[in-house]
């Protein structure tokens, strides 16, 4: 390999960023929840810290407890933030640890 392929190789290597994909709450909604009230986001993804571990989300559990997170009201748990990713139970896959 000459000296400008194995600089290509490093460069994509080294500058390899995960991107991740997120539901978002776009508005509150008054009534039952439509498609308009979500964002799909994206947003970098930093590698795992030591000690830490990545998961890739393949499942999300969507309950009936998160229509009420929806409200900006008070409750046992806080409301989902507008702009900020849902939260909930997931099922997902180990693609890095440290």
């Amino acid at each position: 390999m000459d000296r400008l392929n194995r600089a290509r190789c490093a460069c994509v290597m080294t500058t390899t960023q995960l991107i991740g994909r997120e539901i978002r709450l776009a508005s509150r909604p008054s009534g039952e929840p439509a498609s308009s009230h979500f964002e799909l986001a994206r947003a970098d993804v930093p590698p795992p810290g030591d000690g830490q571990l990545l998961v890739r989300n393949t499942w999300m559990s969507v309950d009936p407890y998160m229509r009420g997170r929806m409200d900006d009201a008070r409750s046992y748990i806080p409301p989902f933030g507008v702009g900020a990713p849902l939260e909930g139970s997931a099922v997902g896959e180990v693609i890095a640890s440290n």
